[in-house]
């Protein structure tokens, strides 16, 4: 695997800063850990993903449900148990060249396109559980990398006290002052 790209500092850095101090444990993954992962599924794991499993692993209490090559206790985010269990016992069965690796806590799943390889990255789709097997997932990013950062960018402009939510704040306190200057 080669070393870790500018760009995956980056995300990295906003993952690690989105987690805070406090929140979250972290506990990175092996290489053994990694290439038992891709062993099992029989398929490559994105360069990025890879990259994310030997610098955070089994994130708890973290920013964003990312599923680990480590053995994970609970087994549902393990990587290779959720999509060895998603290939054999869901309905509609996940194919084989989608690699689960987070979902959206109402069942469907963010997975790698592995058939779409191209230099150490996939693109990200949703697969639905409520369509039948021959969807065509959803696209939702580009990269694992460009998930990551939309995912936590939405999340940022969703909490209490963003910026976002302080403009109402902000111009009820600017309409107060303008009127007192008025009286």
């Amino acid at each position: 695997m080669p070393s870790p790209s500018d760009r995956y500092v980056e995300v990295a850095r906003l993952f690690r800063d989105a987690a805070g101090p406090d929140a979250a444990t972290f506990a990175p993954a092996t290489a053994d850990d990694l290439m038992a992962a891709q062993d099992a599924l029989g398929a490559r794991l994105p360069d990025s993903y890879g990259w994310f499993q030997l610098e955070f692993g089994d994130v708890r209490r973290g920013p964003l449900e990312i599923y680990t090559v480590r053995p994970s206790e609970p087994p549902y985010l393990n990587i290779v148990g959720i999509n060895l269990d998603e290939r054999r016992d869901a309905r509609p069965r996940l194919p084989a060249h989608l690699i689960a690796f987070s979902d959206n806590g109402g069942g469907d799943l963010c997975c790698f396109d592995s058939s779409a390889f191209r230099d150490g990255e996939c693109p990200v789709v949703w697969w639905d559980h409520e369509l039948d097997e021959g969807q065509s997932p959803e696209p939702a990013a580009p990269s694992f990398l460009d998930w990551i950062e939309a995912e936590l960018r939405e999340r940022a402009a969703e909490e209490p006290g963003s910026l976002l939510d302080s403009l109402g704040h902000v111009h009820r306190a600017w309409l107060s002052e303008w009127f007192k200057k008025k009286d």
